[in-house]
């Protein structure tokens, strides 16, 4: 991509006005030995008195805001830095919390193979003792019921929308439960 020499002219002006306003920037003012101190009388001419208010370029309050924008973030980046020491010390206390936890479970475990021998030596003395047989309930038989037949048209007359709609529910709740728990 080569660009125009209306480009380039204007991409050179744009240059020599960044250095000068730069070089006007860092070159200090110098009070020449020439110029005269003027004093004003305040109290005789106060109309005269001009505010001598600093305009500050654009550019320059952009660079101080990024400026101390990079400020905070490098003494935020700073207070977070930690001594390689302190990463080593709690690299090993969470070592040792791991192997206090390993050590922990593994009595645990322990434990857990031991009460079930506990408890089969128990369960053969229960049973000794007492010889009763456990009672057990009955089975429930089915009572065989026959299909509903749909209501009389008189008697839908006389229901309610909502006393159908939670009769329908009703039964096919009921319906739904008899064919998970049967089939």
């Amino acid at each position: 991509m080569s660009i125009t020499d209306e480009q380039r002219l204007r991409k050179n002006e744009m240059a020599k006005l960044n250095r000068a306003r730069k070089k006007e920037l860092k070159e200090p003012e110098v009070k020449s030995e020439d110029e005269e101190i003027i004093e004003v009388d305040v109290k005789e001419e106060p109309e005269n008195i001009v505010e001598v208010v600093e305009v500050e370029d654009p550019e320059i309050v952009r660079k101080k805001a990024i400026a101390d924008k990079r400020r905070t973030s490098l003494a935020l980046a700073r207070s977070k830095i930690r001594n390689r020491n302190v990463v080593k010390q709690e690299k090993d206390d969470e070592l040792t919390k791991v192997k206090e936890e390993n050590e922990r479970l593994k009595e645990l475990a322990k434990k857990e193979k031991e009460i079930p021998v506990i408890q089969e030596v128990v369960k053969k003395k229960v049973a000794r003792v007492s010889p009763v047989p456990v009672r057990q309930r009955p089975k429930k038989q089915e009572v065989y019921q026959p299909p509903q037949q749909p209501p009389t048209i008189d008697y839908l007359t006389h229901q309610s929308y909502a006393e159908q709609l939670q009769s329908r529910l009703r039964n096919n709740m009921h319906q739904q439960m008899m064919q998970d728990t049967f089939v």
